[in-house]
């Protein structure tokens, strides 16, 4: 592999993914929402690396994000496209202002959709080197939140539940190309995106009914925010992804990722819902 776009590399998991492919000798081409975020990697990388500032919400953003990648690659085309940029909102759905829920599906779902539809071509061209490089890659970072749902988290689980469908659907579509498509599922990892959701808790209207349990759902997102897993590990599976000769269609990380899924699929909704209230109690 010798070129990878990488949206949401500004933090978290992304920073880490560009660190470490950077560090492989890849091109990395490091789509970050703040420049401030594309300074501080751009410090820490290669020459090999550019930072472009990308808004995915924004279909002009975007195309000028190809139109730039494609022009730095000329003839050569490009290896993969992995899609990290993403946001968390929380809240009660009945307090969830429906601009929030646009705004959420708008950068987690659509706008993996819209990088991807544009680099797609740019892939190609990679592919038809042939012996010297092989097909295409697409990674969408997902999340375990695609296969398990708890309450007050509504918006973010719809997100990444879609994103499950589109890598099915996308990876069926892409196979008679060549081009793999792989999902990364992690679980709780400790990464800016809790405290951005504690954000929006925050500024929920105040309301009696949802009070105690946003209080503990905050709660547990400060915890997630401290003590998840590292960024480097899900860096590690997406290096697998986008370098390994047989990438998996599935990447689940850490023992949550792993078994709650699994868990849920076994028992009654009920009884799972008596669970997961544990969260938020």
């Amino acid at each position: 592999m010798s070129a990878v776009l990488l949206t949401g590399a500004g933090s978290g998991i992304g920073a880490a993914t560009a660190l470490r492919l950077d560090q492989l000798g890849i091109r990395v081409f490091a789509a970050v929402h703040d420049p401030s975020d594309g300074e501080i990697l751009a410090k820490q990388t290669s020459e090999k690396l550019s930072v472009h500032q990308v808004d995915v919400t924004d279909a002009d953003s975007v195309r000028a994000l190809i139109t730039e990648v494609d022009t730095a690659l000329g003839e050569a085309g490009l290896d993969a496209v992995v899609n990290i940029a993403g946001e968390g909102i929380a809240g009660p759905l009945e307090l969830l202002p429906i601009d929030s829920l646009r705004h959420q599906l708008d950068v987690n779902v659509v706008g993996s959709v819209a990088v991807t539809q544009l680099a797609l071509p740019v892939l190609r061209r990679a592919g038809r080197e042939g012996e010297r490089r092989g097909p295409g890659r697409i990674v969408f970072v997902g999340s375990m939140g695609g296969l398990v749902s708890v309450q007050l988290a509504g918006a973010y689980h719809a997100s990444k539940y879609a994103m499950e469908a589109i890598a099915d659907a996308w990876r069926q579509e892409l196979d008679p190309d060549g081009i793999s498509v792989s999902l990364v599922e992690p679980g709780p990892i400790a990464t800016p995106l809790w405290a951005k959701a504690i954000q929006t808790l925050d500024r929920l209207p105040a309301n009696d009914r949802y009070a105690e349990r946003v209080d503990a759902f905050r709660e547990s997102l400060r915890h997630a925010s401290k003590h998840g897993a590292s960024p480097q590990k899900v860096a590690e599976q997406i290096e697998h992804a986008v370098t390994a000769e047989r990438p998996k269609t599935r990447y689940p990380i850490g023992a949550a990722a792993y078994v709650v899924p699994k868990v849920r699929r076994l028992i009654p909704d009920r009884l799972f819902d008596k669970a997961a209230q544990r969260v938020t109690s």
